[in-house]
This record gives C-alpha cells, structure tokens and sequence, in this order.
C-alpha cells in the first residue's frame, strides 16, 4: 500500500514537471516552494527500564515487599530482567513540502515532512525468584512499536556550487508510541492462579529533531537530496497492575523511551 501510494506521487511529481523540461526551462535556484517523496531506512530504539513496585512490608503482595523484607531480592532481580534496549531497523518512507529563501549563496527554508516509520520488537525474559516462597520461576514480555513520523524544521544552508547546497536542519519531530508489558509466574496451586499483570501504553510524541543534508539541482524543476536525522522522543511510563487473588497485588511502573535514526534520499519538484 505505501509503496503504491509512493509511485502515484513520484508519477504525479513527474507528470507535472514534463512541460517544463520540454520547453527546455533553465534550472530553478534553491529560492521558493518544492515539493517531493522520500524513502530511506530508520533505526528505532526503545531504553526500558522496571520498577518492581514492592509495598510496604504489612501489606500482601505478589511477589515482593519492600526492604528490609528478605523478599525485596525478588524485586531486584523482576527489575534486572525487566531492563533493556529493544532496537528495530526498517524502511521509512513518506512526502515532503518546504519553502526557501535565498540570499547569495545563503539558503533559509522551512520544511515538513510526513511518512511511514514502522519499528516494532519485543523482548521475552525469565529468571528464578532469589527468595522462593509458592512461586519460584517468573516470565516478562516487553514491546515497543512505531507506526508514522512527522516533523517540521528549520534549514539553513550554503551553495557550495550552483546547483548543490549543504544544509543543517532540526525542529520538531511527532511520533506515535506504544509500549507494553506483561508479567507472570509459577505460583500457582489449588487456591492461586499464579501471579500476573499487563500494561500498555499509546502516545503521540513530540520530541526534537536535527540533522543535515545536501541537495543537488537536476535539469529543469527537480533537485534530488540526501539526508541524515537523529530524533529523540523523550519517556513515558507505563503501569503494569498485577495480581494473582484480590488479596495480593502491587504495581510494576515500566519507563521507557524512544529514539530514531534516519538516512534517507528524496526528490524535490521547485515551483
């Protein structure tokens, strides 16, 4: 669906610049409104750590009660196994609209740009609880997933030459991102059904953006670019309410956060 949706544009793109390359138009300055598409891969990760939530020791919890408990152990090692990077690599693709003003070899410009940015892992851990009471064995399943980009940026760049321009760019960067989490365990027998829990959480990000790029000048109104992003979303936590009767109970808190990598290549129509 996205790549067909990307060759309409590019034919689009294409169809409309025919008559000016036909009548054999000069090739435009780096100066006004563009339009385009761009494809590229991203690398997408995801730093998550866990809070095992262990209460107070008067209270009946699920696997852990707060120091000085001997079973404050378990929630240390709950806490080791849930900690980590999840890192996803794909292709990101989408279209892009802009403006610039050139002074001499000084270009100013504002550009946004929005796509697809599918990232998606998951981790599975299991560990032994330090300190065994009805369960001994518990299981952790942590994911992380993206599914579009958007951001609106500043540029500034120099012609080097006529027809190529280097550029720096940052601004703002959107996101939609969805982390959860799930917890299990063994203590299980004829009065309990094991110890267990989930959590989830969607939001769109705003985070910032910066980067650079260069971009040369073809014949007629097209001009071709290559670019750099780096993107960082910030954290959110994530509440994982778990439970195995309704007198045991507690809540894990996961915290994780979200940053990308972009290269990617585009083409630009000048109008």
């Amino acid at each position: 669906m996205r790549t067909s949706l990307a060759i309409v544009v590019v034919t689009a793109v294409l169809a409309a610049g025919l008559p000016a390359l036909a009548e054999g138009t000069p090739p435009p300055a780096f100066g006004g409104s563009y339009f385009g598409v761009n494809a590229g891969i991203a690398r997408g990760s995801s730093d998550y750590t866990t809070s095992p939530g262990c209460p107070p020791s008067a209270t009946d919890a699920v696997f852990c009660n707060a120091p000085p408990d001997a079973s404050a152990a378990n929630g240390t090692a709950v806490a080791a196994s849930g900690s980590g990077d999840l890192s996803s690599t794909e292709f990101t693709g989408g279209i892009q609209v802009g403006y610039n003003w050139q002074r001499g070899n000084f270009i100013f410009g504002g550009e946004g740009d929005f796509g697809a940015l599918n990232l998606s892992q998951s981790a599975s851990t299991t560990g032994v609880f330090p300190f065994p009471f009805l369960g001994t064995t518990y299981a952790l399943l942590d994911r992380m997933s993206t599914s579009w980009l958007a951001t609106v940026r500043g540029r500034l760049g120099y012609t080097v030459t006529p027809g190529l321009l280097l550029y720096a760019t940052g601004g703002v960067a959107f996101a939609d991102f969805k982390f959860s989490s799930s917890y299990s365990d063994n203590a299980i027998d004829a009065t309990f059904p094991g110890g267990n829990g989930f959590g989830s959480k969607s939001e769109v990000r705003a985070g910032w953006v910066v980067g650079g790029g260069g971009e040369w000048l073809l014949g007629g109104p097209w001009s071709i670019k290559a670019e750099y992003l780096y993107l960082d979303f910030g954290s959110m936590s994530v509440a994982v309410p778990i439970s195995n009767t309704p007198a045991f109970a507690q809540q894990m808190q996961v915290k994780a956060d979200l940053s990308a990598h972009v290269a990617r290549v585009g083409i630009n129509y000048h109008y």
